[in-house]
């Protein structure tokens, strides 16, 4: 059954969504990825550079192809692997006098025709001193994943059932992050604890795993629910070496091909949207109570990407997220709590670009919107962040009989870090307005005890506190509050990555305490 799902996947995935895969293997066994083509004109034939265990330099070309390539479609790749074998590896961390290997993959097999011709452009190469064109096709790639599995694959009949349910999901829904999550923890807990070799090698093949499960999501183009998998996926790993203190050089290459799909993934979706004028999906009588949640929830996607991006690369070009967000404001709704990271990120964006009044306006209306909604008579108040989209517009539209049952009223997870927010940028004047609302509504607050279960998607060692604001209340106590944060139960990995922690509380909304909100806003806006 494994060699199945692998074989099924492998031939179903095209060059573009097989490089980040074949990336994975590599550093699974051993190789140094040094540089990954986004397919360029100057690229040379060279999809993906790296450095073999014995320090030998390597370069190699992806195709993809569903079945054999004949000499027909060979003859359209041939000049790329005429570069490949004769321009030599320029990249910095490559030392151009070492001699180099050249390799040729392809996810399908060859024709005899093209076999015999790689052969005698071999001998000819050879002839003149140059490397010869290896081949690696399907049967030695499915050979090379299974050996990379050999000892995480799951081998319980309930976590294969899971990974199998995972990878045939009709792919154009919701991710079920909880599930996914769950499933890639418990993969990780497979790992032998005392081998560290293991457990460095473990983080490639769980890369893999992790691509298998959201294969549907990846051939749906479900760019959304990709981008949720690969967070998913980072949190897992930030996860396992928080805990077991994997030093960085180990799992580095991991964690910035994970980053790479990530970027790969929202460029596609930022492509989407600026082709879709309508963001309708299916039907739109069925759609329209999911729409302005939708555009909410891409809105503080698309802003946690261009902080992210803006932050790696000063001349990064920001239109077209910002174009997207400035369109869409006006569609931007507080849906439940877990909307209250995609706020924050969507108001950090558009102050990143100098719009200041629309910035601080989206957390006064967060701020009045959870008191509203909390303190309306005959209602439930707005659902926890432990409620994502669907089951909110479900239950909003009368279809759920167990969120009904919770009541939400008075109490609030996310409505001190609002306060903390409003401090900090100022609005003291909103502040004495609504006090005497916001004292009628619960802080409430879960937090973790050790740093490696911040991103986990469940855990029972945490702590909740709920507490009632003071009234009467010192601006000079509260600015005070609103300075001062603590992150000893956050991971080092995250506070040294602030934009990859945005893109974790988008994914994760549950983890958006109000301490990590104020480093946030540190990182964002000071």
């Amino acid at each position: 059954m494994q060699e199945r799902l692998l074989e099924n996947w492998l031939i179903s995935v095209n060059e573009k969504s097989f490089q980040i895969p074949f990336c994975q293997l590599l550093t699974g066994e051993g190789y140094q990825v040094v540089h990954m083509s986004r397919h360029g004109p100057f690229e040379s034939g060279k999809d993906i550079l790296a450095i073999d265990p014995d320090g030998i330099p390597c370069a190699f070309q992806l195709k993809g192809s569903a079945g054999k390539i004949s000499q027909k479609e060979w003859a359209k790749y041939v000049d790329q692997a005429v570069r490949l074998v004769e321009i030599p590896i320029v990249h910095p961390s490559i030392d151009e006098k070492k001699p180099r290997k050249v390799f040729f993959v392809t996810n399908g097999e060859l024709d005899e025709e093209v076999r015999l011709e790689i052969s005698d452009r071999n001998r000819e190469w050879e002839r003149r001193g140059l490397p010869p064109l290896v081949t690696i096709v399907k049967g030695e790639l499915l050979s090379r994943f299974l050996q990379l599995h050999d000892n995480l694959w799951p081998k319980e009949l309930v976590a294969y059932k899971e990974l199998l349910e995972l990878y045939l999901e009709d792919g154009s829904g919701y991710l079920d992050k909880p599930k996914f999550a769950k499933f890639l923890q418990n993969i990780l807990q497979i790992t032998d604890k005392t081998n560290k070799a293991e457990q460095v090698r473990s983080l490639s093949s769980l890369a893999l795993i992790a691509q298998y499960a959201m294969h549907s999501f990846v051939e749906k183009k479900n760019y959304v629910a990709v981008i949720e998998s690969w967070i998913i996926y980072l949190a897992s790993m930030i996860s396992f070496v928080t805990k077991y203190d994997i030093q960085e050089k180990y799992w580095k290459t991991n964690f910035n091909l994970a980053l790479d799909a990530t970027d790969q993934a929202f460029l596609d979706l930022i492509d989407e949207l600026q082709e879709r004028p309508f963001l309708v999906e299916g039907n739109p009588m069925i759609d329209s109570p999911f729409y302005y949640g939708r555009i909410t929830w891409l809105a503080g996607l698309i802003s946690a990407y261009a902080l992210w991006k803006k932050s790696a690369d000063k001349s990064w070009s920001e239109e077209k997220a910002y174009s997207f967000v400035f369109t869409n404001q006006k569609n931007i709704r507080l849906w439940g709590e877990a909307a209250f990271p995609q706020l924050c990120s969507t108001s950090w964006f558009l102050r990143s670009c100098g719009i200041e009044h629309r910035a601080s306006g989206l957390i006064d209306a967060l701020a009045r919107g959870i008191c509203s909604i909390n303190l309306e008579p005959n209602v439930n108040g707005l659902a926890d962040p432990y409620h994502g989209l669907g089951e909110v517009t479900i239950n909003n539209a009368g279809l759920s009989e167990t969120l009904q049952k919770e009541n939400f009223k008075g109490r609030s997870y996310s409505l001190e870090s609002v306060v903390h927010l409003l401090t900090r940028w100022g609005w003291r004047g909103v502040l004495e307005e609504l006090w005497p609302k916001i004292t009628k509504i619960d802080f409430v607050e879960y937090r973790i005890d050790v740093s490696w279960e911040f991103c986990l998607w469940h855990t029972e060692t945490g702590k909740l506190t709920v507490r009632q604001p003071k009234f009467p209340q010192s601006w000079r106590e509260l600015q005070e509050e609103a300075s001062k944060s603590d992150l000893a139960y956050v991971p080092k990995i995250l506070i040294d990555n602030p934009t990859v922690l945005l893109l974790f509380l988008v994914v994760y909304p549950h983890r958006a305490t109000k301490d990590v909100i104020k480093f946030l806003d540190d990182s964002f806006v000071n």
